[in-house]
């Protein structure tokens, strides 16, 4: 038998996840700006008193729930599998992944909504950086490093290159569509971006 903390540790991760879901599906819906304490009791299925026990204010909700989303999409995105498959298949799948899912109509939403948070709640916008951004750049680092060390890669600045990575295989996607401005820009197919970014990416850092 499971000790009792364990139970009631279990018990309130459960309960705390449900209070996200119930949040998630309120800000979605209204956006941070509307979506009121009582719209989050509601949708969660708790009482008010459950809630602020868990979450001391509609800010502090919001941002754990970003963190948590966020950190989930990056650990998927950015799961490098057979590190030692060539380079260049390891960041194409990599680039494919991770652009697809910044395209995504519900991964716009959500950044768009937290841009609009961020600039009232700062928090908000480094928990979404930390969460996502921070952390799909250290693990590509990371993985560098590591083709740097065997020498498949030439000596450089791995943080600064897997930053440039990420830009160079979303180039020109995007933006356009996080604006709505996707008239205003050449239409490319994900494929062509990332490969174009990729090999411009490798031409720089494979030895000469």
């Amino acid at each position: 038998m499971e000790p009792a903390t364990a139970t009631n540790d279990n018990l309130d991760s459960a309960k705390r996840q449900q209070i996200l879901e119930g949040a998630r599906r309120c800000f979605m819906a209204q956006g941070f700006d509307a979506a009121s304490m009582n719209d989050i009791v509601k949708a969660a299925g708790v009482s008010k008193g459950t809630l602020y026990a868990y979450f001391p204010s509609k800010e502090k909700l919001f941002e754990a729930m970003v963190f948590a989303d966020k950190r989930r999409l990056a650990e998927q995105v950015v799961a490098i599998s057979g590190q030692e498959r060539p380079v260049e298949e390891v960041l194409r799948e990599l680039g494919l992944r991770m652009t697809q899912q910044f395209l995504a109509e519900d991964s716009l939403a959500y950044l768009r909504m937290v841009l609009a948070a961020a600039a009232k709640f700062p928090e908000v916008g480094r928990a979404f950086y930390e969460a996502g951004p921070a952390f799909i750049n250290a693990k590509i680092a990371a993985y560098l490093k590591t083709k740097i060390e065997d020498g498949t890669l030439r000596p450089m600045d791995a943080d600064c290159a897997a930053m440039q990575f990420v830009e160079l295989v979303q180039c020109g996607l995007v933006k356009p569509r996080l604006f709505s401005s996707t008239s205003l820009v050449k239409q490319r197919s994900v494929e062509e971006v990332v490969e174009a970014g990729l090999q411009l990416f490798l031409k720089g850092l494979l030895p000469r």
